[in-house]
């Protein structure tokens, strides 16, 4: 998929009028920038502890996003 070839950060708009059955992921440039990590440094999961960190940090953003938008009546 393009999103996969270029990883670009989706908007809340975006993920709200996906189609149901559509994977979209808001964190896919840390996902990504973890698995190359993994993969380069044979994957040794403590020479990657930052880009995690990355993810883990992205995801709490977006759930606090979107429980922020669900409060507001915007999800």
């Amino acid at each position: 998929s393009s999103q996969e070839k270029d990883p670009r950060r989706i908007t809340l708009k975006e993920f709200q009028n996906k189609q149901p059955s559509k994977f979209l992921d808001p964190c896919a440039i840390e996902r990504r920038n973890s698995y190359k990590c993994l993969e380069e440094n044979y994957y040794d999961g403590e020479a990657c502890r930052e880009m995690f960190e990355d993810y883990r940090e992205c995801k709490k953003m977006w759930l606090a996003e979107r429980a922020r938008a669900r409060r507001a009546g915007e999800l």
